[in-house]
Formats: C-alpha cells, structure tokens, sequence
C-alpha cells in the first residue's frame, strides 16, 4: 500500500463519513444531497471513484456487504491508515488558498451580470434577494430546531448561516446600486471599506 495524495475535500468527506458510520456510496450520496451549503458532486461515478481510490490506498476496507443478492451494497469501513489521515487533516489548518475557496454561484453570474438591461438586473437581483431570506430563514429555523444536538455541526451550520446573511447584506447593496445606476461608484466604495 502506497498513498497516492494528496486527497481533496471530497475524499476527506467521505473518509469522515465512513468514520461515522455513513458506509455504503449509496447512504453517502443520500447525506450529501442533504447537506446544506455544500456543493459536492453526489453522483455515484464521483463517490465510487473516490471509494476505489480510497481502498487502493488502504485508507478503507470493504467490511462487509448489505442487502437482497444481486442488489447488494458494499460497506467501508475505516483502516488505522485512514484513520489517522483523517484526524491530520482536522489537526492541521487547511492551506491559505483553501480560505480564499468560497463558491458562490451568484456572485459569478454577477461578473457578467451587465451583459443585460438595466431592468432585468434590477429584477434579477430582486428575485436572488427573496430567493436568499428564504433560505436565511429556513436556515434560522434548522439551526433553533436542531440546536443542541451535534455542537460541531451547529457551529458549522452558523458559519453557513453567517455567510448567507453577508450574501444578503451584499445583495442589498447591489440592488441599491443598481437602482441609482451607481453600480461602479458603489463597488469602488465597497472594496475600500
């Protein structure tokens, strides 16, 4: 066994994912398609490609097989290799360029935003406004409901919850911008604050 790093986010997931007990590809495919603020590939090539490659290196093991013959799912569990991999990993901080790392579809539509009228920006903006409360606030309530249970994971989901209010913020500046047709001004302002 020879380890082929270095790993992405992905496999660290899911090499996490196994330690608690989230096992087979498909069970991870189902937990990612659930986690919020998360913009991992759940397609089966992506999860099993990442299994293949985790096995070949040793870092899991195929433990046992579930289910009706011929319908079989396979589960993984963790090998000290992969154990220990995991736990350097929340150990150590991630690399400087993995802070500067924050995906956000909006804003990158909003680079080539200007390509339209001014109306429809203004709409646009408009409806990615409301479209973001709502999911502020069902935020706010996942976060009140589930308050409590796995702290981590509350701390993580404020995180996601802060930066979706900072998106609000952001948007409401925008909008304001693009009202006023002060669009540059504003974003000039914005950069040196």
């Amino acid at each position: 066994m020879s380890l082929s790093g270095p790993y992405s986010e992905l496999e660290y997931l899911i090499l996490a994912m196994v330690s608690e007990g989230i096992n087979s590809g498909y069970a991870m495919r189902k937990q990612m398609t659930r986690m919020r603020g998360a913009r991992w590939s759940a397609e089966s090539g992506s999860v099993y490609r990442v299994l293949r490659r985790l096995l070949a290196d040793g870092l899991v093991v195929e433990a046992r097989k579930v289910g009706v013959p011929n319908r079989e799912r396979t589960e993984y569990d963790l090998t000290p290799s992969g154990s220990a991999l995991l736990d350097s990993w929340l150990l150590f901080p991630p690399d400087r360029q993995e802070f500067a790392f924050m995906v956000d579809p909006l804003r990158t539509r909003m680079y080539f935003l200007g390509r339209l009228k001014a109306a429809d920006q203004i709409r646009i903006v408009k409806n990615w406004a409301l479209e973001n409360k709502v999911f502020l606030d069902e935020l706010h309530r996942e976060l009140s409901a589930n308050e409590g249970e796995h702290p981590m994971r509350d701390l993580a989901r404020l995180n996601l919850l802060y930066l979706v209010q900072a998106r609000q913020d952001w948007l409401k500046k925008v909008l304001s911008a693009l009202k006023t047709g002060a669009g540059n001004e504003v974003a000039r302002a914005a950069t040196s604050e």
